[in-house]
C-alpha cells in the first residue's frame, strides 16, 4: 500500500473527524516536540548552523504556541456557525460547517524546517485531515529528525514522512491531493500551481518576494536601525518575511549606515562571524553573486568553504529585483514622497511592506498605495508570531493564508448547509407567476 493510499484509508474510516481525535494528535505533537527537543535543536545546528537561542524560539516555540493556540480555540472553530436567511426562506435554517479535506500534502521549506513543517501540520490535523509531509532535502539531519518524532508519536494511517529531493517533490505533486501546502521560492510554486490546476487540487503557496524597509525624517533612527538589523541577518537573512531592503530618505541616509553599521558590529562582532552560515553551495553561489550589486559600506567578506558571508550594508540606487534571501541589505536613499510611493505601487506584491516613521500622513499613504500580505509599522517579522493574524501572501508573494484560525480554515472545506421544513412550503416561488412579481419587489424593496 502507498503512504497515500493508507492516508486516503485512514481519511475515510472516519477517524479524523471526531473533535476529541483532533485534540489528542495536538496534544501528543505538543509532547513529542518537548520529548525531541533536543534532538531537533542539534539537527537545525548541523543543517543551518543555528544558535541554540535562535532555533528554539523561531522554530520551536513558535510551533508550540500555534498547537496551544488551536487545542484552545479549535471547539469554537470546528462548531457550526449560524447563518441568517431572509423571508422568503421561511422556516428555514441555514448553517456552515467546517469539514475536513482528505488527504493533504505539505511541501516544507529548508530555512525554517521545524517551523515550515509543523505550523501547517498543526492546521491540518486540527482540521481533521490525514497529512503527508514532504521536508526538505537541504536540511536532511532535521528532516530525519521530524521524521523519527512523528513516527514514534502519531499513527501512521494520520501522518506519513516521506524524504526526498525535487523528483520526489515532482512526483508527490502530480498525484491528486485533496489540498498542497507549499512554502518556497516562487519559481517552484508555479510549478506546483501548475501541477496542482491539471488534477484540480487547491493550493496554499507561501512565497516570499521583495519586501521593502521605508524609513522616513521622522523615524527614531536608533531604534529603527535596531530592528532592521535583527529582522534582516537572523536566520542570515534566509527568512521570507525579513526586510529585504531599506528606502531610506536622503537626510537620513548617513546616520541610519552608521547606526546599522554600530547594531551589526555589536549583534555579530567586529568581523560578523557571530552570524550563522547560509544552507547549502548552491544558495552560497546565488547569494555571493549579489554582493557586486552595489557599493559595500559594510561587512562583504565570503567564505565558500564555510558558507559563510558577513552581514553586508550596500549603497545601491535602485531597488533590487529580486529577493535576496541572504544576509546582504542594499540601502537606497529618497527624496519625494511621490516617487517612493508611485515605485512601491508599481512594484509586485510582497508578503510584508515595512515602515519606520512617526508621520500618520505617509503611513496612511504607504497603507493606501501598497498591497502585500502585511504591512508592519516600526518592526519586522513578528507580526507573524501573532496566532490571530493570518499569514500569506498576495499575487507573486503567494496565495492563501495560514496560522491560527486561517490554518485551521486553510485546510477546510466551509459546506453550505441549509434545512427546509417539510410542513411548510410558500407557494410564491412556484408558477404560474401572474401577480407574484408586484409582490415580490414590494417584499424586496
Amino acid at each position: 500500500m502507498t503512504p497515500q493510499a493508507g492516508l486516503r484509508d485512514h481519511f475515510a474510516s472516519g477517524a479524523t473527524w471526531p473533535l476529541e481525535g483532533r485534540l489528542e494528535a495536538l496534544r501528543r505533537l505538543d509532547a513529542a516536540l518537548t520529548g525531541h527537543e533536543d534532538a531537533l535543536l542539534q539537527a537545525l545546528h548541523d543543517d543551518l548552523g543555528k544558535p541554540e537561542f535562535e532555533a528554539y524560539s523561531s522554530e520551536i516555540l513558535p510551533v508550540r504556541q500555534e498547537i496551544r493556540h488551536a487545542i484552545r480555540h479549535l471547539p469554537r472553530w470546528a462548531a457550526p456557525r449560524r447563518v441568517a436567511t431572509s423571508w422568503f426562506h421561511w422556516p428555514a435554517r441555514a448553517a456552515l460547517s467546517m469539514q475536513p479535506r482528505g488527504a493533504v500534502l505539505v511541501l516544507s521549506p529548508w530555512n525554517y524546517p521545524v517551523q515550515l513543517s509543523l505550523s501547517p501540520l498543526v492546521g491540518a490535523l486540527a482540521a481533521g485531515n490525514t497529512v503527508l509531509l514532504k521536508p526538505s532535502e537541504f536540511a536532511p539531519a532535521t528532516a530525519a529528525a521530524l521524521q523519527a518524532m512523528l513516527e514514534e508519536a502519531l499513527d501512521p494511517g494520520l501522518v506519513q514522512v516521506m524524504q526526498g529531493d525535487a523528483a520526489l517533490a515532482a512526483a508527490l505533486v502530480a498525484e491528486h491531493w485533496d489540498h498542497i501546502f507549499f512554502t518556497g521560492s516562487g519559481a517552484v510554486g508555479r510549478r506546483v500551481a501548475e501541477a496542482a490546476a491539471r488534477t484540480l487540487t487547491s493550493c496554499t503557496l507561501e512565497l516570499g518576494g521583495c519586501n521593502p524597509c521605508v524609513v522616513d525624517g521622522s523615524a527614531d533612527i536608533g531604534l529603527a536601525a535596531k530592528r532592521i538589523a535583527w529582522g534582516k541577518f537572523l536566520n542570515a537573512g534566509q527568512t521570507c518575511i525579513a526586510p529585504n531592503h531599506v528606502l531610506v530618505h536622503e537626510s537620513r541616509f548617513e546616520a541610519l549606515v552608521a547606526a546599522l553599521k554600530a547594531r551589526l558590529t555589536e549583534f555579530y562582532g567586529a568581523d560578523g562571524q557571530g552570524l550563522q552560515r547560509l544552507a547549502h553551495p548552491a544558495h552560497f553561489a546565488r547569494v555571493a553573486a549579489l554582493l557586486g550589486q552595489g557599493e559595500v559600506l559594510h561587512g562583504g567578506a565570503a567564505d565558500a568553504a564555510r558558507l559563510h558571508i558577513q552581514p553586508t550594508l550596500l549603497a545601491a540606487s535602485a531597488p533590487p529585483e529580486q529577493e535576496i534571501f541572504g544576509p546582504i541589505l542594499p540601502i537606497i536613499p529618497w527624496r519625494e514622497g511621490a516617487a517612493l510611493l508611485d515605485g512601491l505601487a508599481a512594484a509586485p506584491a510582497p508578503l510584508a511592506v515595512y515602515a519606520h516613521s512617526r508621520d500618520r500622513a505617509l503611513l496612511a499613504a504607504l497603507r493606501q498605495r501598497t498591497r502585500s500580505g502585511a504591512f508592519v509599522v516600526n518592526d519586522h517579522v513578528v507580526q507573524a508570531t501573532v496566532a490571530d493574524l493570518p499569514f500569506g501572501g498576495v499575487g507573486p508573494s503567494g496565495q492563501g493564508r495560514s496560522h491560527g484560525q486561517a490554518g485551521f480554515e486553510a485546510f477546510s472545506n466551509p459546506r453550505a448547509e441549509f434545512r427546509q421544513s417539510p410542513r411548510i412550503d410558500l407557494p410564491m416561488r412556484y408558477p404560474p407567476y401572474e401577480g407574484k412579481l408586484a409582490w415580490v419587489k414590494r417584499l424586496m424593496g
